[in-house]
């Protein structure tokens, strides 16, 4: 009899489906999107804007989504597109086609991750402030400082 348990217990393994968890996509604003990348960095950044869209505002470090992209994360992954419909459909896409610990889908898209991060922002991450100096050989007041518009 205890065979026969044993046999059968040996059986239901190699027989029982294999699940695989998959993770969940959440879709964060700025301050849940902060809280999570000072939790702990990303392993990845996945752009998932059109190609016209990123060669205006680039973002430096960024995976560019492709159909069927396959990743091997280590940490959280994250997707930024034009819509928040499609960074979670993107982003649920990446989680069955990988073993992402965590998927975060941005809310609100580019503007979102700049607010949250200081990356990205209008000018592809360029600094938003600087100084034109009056002449670069003195030490006066500048002529003009341009400041980024609030969003």
């Amino acid at each position: 009899m205890k065979r026969l348990a044993r046999f059968l217990l040996v059986a239901a393994v190699f027989v029982a489906p294999t699940v695989v968890a998959t993770a969940t996509v959440t879709l964060h604003d700025r301050a849940q999107l902060a809280a999570a990348i000072k939790d702990g960095p990303p392993c990845c950044i996945i752009d998932a804007r059109p190609p016209g869209t990123r060669a205006l505002q680039p973002l430096p470090d960024a995976l560019v989504y492709r159909v069927g992209m396959k990743i091997n994360p280590t940490a959280a992954v994250v997707v930024i597109a034009d819509t928040d419909e499609k960074a979670v459909r993107v982003g649920e896409e990446l989680a069955r086609a990988s073993n992402a610990p965590k998927v975060i889908a941005v809310k609100g898209g580019l503007p979102t991750w700049a607010a949250a991060t200081g990356q990205g922002g209008p000018l592809g991450g360029v600094a938003l402030t600087f100084v034109i100096p009056k002449n670069t050989c003195e030490q006066d007041a500048p002529l003009q400082t341009l400041r980024a518009a609030p969003p």
